[in-house]
C-alpha cells in the first residue's frame, strides 16, 4: 500500500510539471500570433544615421525615417543592422509604432 501512494505522488508530479510546461509553451506561441495580426511589420536595413534620425530602405523598394525615440529595445542600432518597424494594421497612415533591432 505504502509503496502504491509513492507511485502515485510521482506520477501526479510529472503529470502537473507537464501540464506547466505545456501552458509556457501555449501563451508564448499566442502572444507571437496575436502581434503578427496586430501589426503590419517591415523589415529595414539602416543606411544612414544623423544624430538621432535614422534612414533605411527594405527589399521592395520602400524607404524609411525614424527617430531614435521609436526604438523601444533599447539596442543600439548601427549602419547596415537590420531592423524591425511595426505599422498599425488598419491604418498604415498613423504611422510608425515601434522598432526593434531585428
Amino acid at each position: 500500500m505504502f509503496k502504491r501512494m509513492i507511485i502515485l505522488g510521482v506520477l501526479s508530479s510529472i503529470l502537473l510539471v507537464l501540464v506547466l510546461v505545456k501552458s509556457q509553451t501555449n501563451s508564448s506561441v499566442t502572444n507571437l500570433s496575436s502581434e503578427s495580426l496586430e501589426y503590419n511589420i517591415v523589415e529595414f536595413k539602416i543606411s544612414k544615421i544623423e544624430g538621432n534620425k535614422y534612414y533605411g530602405g527594405s527589399d521592395e523598394g520602400r524607404q524609411i525615417i525614424f527617430s531614435e525615440e521609436s526604438i523601444v529595445s533599447g539596442d543600439i542600432i548601427q549602419v547596415d543592422d537590420v531592423v524591425k518597424c511595426y505599422f498599425e494594421r488598419d491604418n498604415l497612415g498613423k504611422g510608425l509604432v515601434k522598432v526593434e533591432k531585428k
